[in-house]
């Protein structure tokens, strides 16, 4: 120990000796170091750590397949089927998401806040293994149609509009004008990754009792579902469990034509399902990264190969003194390995910048979002890279220079001999030259993928366009005259702010997440199975206006089109070619609804056509979409 501490001070004084050179190096390591351990800040909780769950890998997803094998949401039925006839999960649950209007603990509240929050069954705490902290989580006898009104609050609401008062639990407190019981708090430590904004928790109560009607919420595409595997049942085993469900279908679980289970259904581990997207994105980042911190060493590795060709004498006379070369190797290591930890605490500052930065520009439907941060793992881990870095940028100086006679040293110590260059700084060079064009490469094929995807056309004009969420909650709009009354009107105050040229409404926009899907049935096909799927887009009429969306064929939806008029129905202008090529599309017939194919539904009218819109992806092809 006495020798250690000998080599660190003898370090510090050689590092002290030549300021110039250790700043040089400790910067470059801050750097690489500190951009390094930043990326894995962020990758670690959503592709390392587990999940904050217990015995978090028994915890799955469970979709319906869609056409092409796309991951579709539950029904509330299929859900109900799984939950009695499977034998893999000891608990299911399905949740969607649950925008309230919380006015506080009375109605004399002035100003309501709009909260996020999950509408689940009773089995969703119990299925994530989490329970509240204070009071105590749904029963399944609660979560049925018109059952009491309960609710969960998060931790930080908790705190934030209630004081942290326990005495909460078991009050009323106003949500979308209606009294609500606070039955339970959860623990700050809860980490709802399946919706990470969300606040507060009610139980679903939706009606399980009738499965005949196939027009109701019940057979809607708009459920997420999860399940805890049994001790002992592997994912393998589950997936062959609900393939044979998929395929039996049962008398009491009678199924629609758009729930029919034909193409089976999707299982895939909690961690693998919310990681999925971002995964090699994620990965190429810190492959990235490594690579500049490999830069970082090199470079650092040169400098030291040159420090060292300065020191032959000082190696030459120790060398005669009789130090041994393991010796001489000890005190180089130990030089490099103080070099790189002073670098790696610079660059946990760099760290902790770049963390903060990376929170700040990432989407907000990053995995984990709220989860990255400078932890105990992530010093671990950067104190790893620190020491294999200190000893990697060291071996190599140390044993060049520990290998040359001492005739070899006097001779290079002379001021009089010219430095030459050694096979190895050459080859360290070559080295961090192809590295770096490996980045270079890499970078520049990105932004060329990256100027290729702007240059798409999304079917629409983003520029100067602002967007918001309209929501009508509380009994007030309960009335349908009312309702109608309230978007008027909040239209109308939109179109009169100065500067507003177009405003209007819609149930979804593009390229934001938002895909609501409804059944076409055109007239051709009619008296057949040949019912179709599309977007559908329920605007007001001036949304083609705002959007600068083209108009190809026909008119647009107008102020005549209104209830108890025929359906006006626009449709994407690849879908008018792919259904009637070389014909008109305008005046033919469609119906349009869940239950398109059914005789009895009223029949639409194509009054228009007009240009694609990319509604999911620009990398993806424009969807079959209609308007109404």
């Amino acid at each position: 120990m006495r020798n250690i501490l000998q080599d660190i001070s003898f370090a510090w004084r050689q590092l002290k000796k030549a300021p110039g050179f250790a700043c040089t190096a400790i910067v470059i390591l801050a750097l690489g170091i500190g951009g390094t351990t930043a990326i894995f800040s962020a990758i670690n909780p959503i592709l390392f750590e587990p999940l904050p769950y217990p015995q978090a890998s028994r915890i799955m997803m469970i979709w319906d397949a869609g056409d092409g094998g796309a991951r579709q949401p539950q029904t509330f039925h299929t859900y109900r089927e799984i939950a009695e006839r499977n034998r893999s999960f000891e608990s299911v649950a399905v949740m969607r998401l649950w925008q309230p209007a919380f006015t506080g603990a009375d109605s004399s509240a002035t100003q309501p806040e709009r909260l996020d929050g999950q509408r689940v069954t009773a089995g969703y705490f119990r299925t994530l293994g989490v329970r509240p902290v204070l009071g105590r989580d749904f029963e399944p006898a609660e979560d049925v149609l018109n059952g009491p009104r309960l609710v969960i609050l998060g931790d930080s609401l908790w705190k934030r509009r209630f004081g942290g008062n326990s005495a909460v639990v078991g009050s009323s407190i106003k949500l979308n004008g209606d009294d609500f019981t606070v039955i339970g708090v959860m623990p700050s430590s809860f980490d709802n990754v399946l919706s990470p904004s969300a606040q507060l928790w009610t139980p679903l109560q939706y009606d399980s009792t009738n499965i005949t009607s196939t027009q109701t919420r019940e057979w809607g595409h708009h459920l997420a579902m999860i399940g805890r595997l049994r001790a002992g049942v592997n994912v393998d085993q589950a997936r062959s469990d609900l393939a044979l469900i998929a395929k039996t279908p049962v008398r009491e679980f009678p199924r629609p034509a758009w729930a029919s289970l034909t193409a089976g259904l999707i299982i895939q581990p909690l961690r693998e399902d919310i990681a999925g997207d971002v995964k090699p994105a994620l990965l190429a980042v810190l492959g990235a990264v490594m690579l500049v911190l490999a830069i970082a060493c090199v470079n650092v590795t040169n400098l030291l190969l040159a420090r060292a060709s300065q020191r032959q004498g000082e190696f030459a006379i120790r060398a005669a003194l009789g130090a041994a070369q393991p010796r001489l190797i000890r005190q180089l290591l130990t030089e490099s390995i103080l070099l790189a930890f002073l670098g790696g605490a610079f660059g946990m500052l760099v760290a902790q910048a770049g963390v903060r930065a990376l929170v700040a520009l990432s989407p907000a439907d990053l995995p984990r979002l709220n989860a990255i941060s400078v932890n105990a793992s992530v010093f671990a881990f950067a104190l790893g890279v620190t020491a294999l870095v200190g000893v990697i940028v060291g071996l190599i100086p140390a044993l060049q220079s520990s290998r040359r006679d001492l005739n070899v040293r006097v001779q290079q110590s002379s001021s009089r001999t010219a430095s030459r260059h050694h096979t190895m700084r050459r080859a360290l060079v070559v080295g961090e030259v192809a590295i770096a064009l490996v980045l270079l490469v890499g970078a520049g094929l990105l932004l060329r993928s990256l100027d290729r995807l702007f240059a798409i056309n999304p079917g629409f004009s983003a520029s100067h366009v602002l967007t918001m969420q309209i929501q009508a909650s509380g009994h007030r709009f309960d009335d349908e005259n009312a309702r109608a009354a309230f978007f008027a009107q909040a239209l109308s105050a939109v179109q009169g702010v100065p500067g507003v040229t177009s405003a209007a409404f819609t149930s979804q926009l593009p390229l934001s997440g938002d895909s609501e899907s409804y059944g076409v049935q055109f007239e051709a096909d009619a008296g057949t199975s040949n019912s179709e799927a599309g977007l559908r887009y329920s605007v007001s009429p001036d949304y083609f206006a705002a959007m600068q969306i083209p108009l190809r064929r026909g008119r647009l939806i107008d102020e005549h089109d209104i209830v108890g008029a025929p359906t006006a129905v626009l449709i994407s202008e690849s879908f008018a070619k792919r259904k009637f090529p070389n014909q008109d599309p305008i005046g033919k017939r469609v119906r349009v609804g869940p239950d398109a194919g059914q005789s009895d539904r009223p029949w639409g009218i194509v009054v228009g056509v007009v240009g694609d819109v990319r509604q999911t992806s620009l990398a993806l092809d424009a969807p079959d979409a209609f308007y109404t």
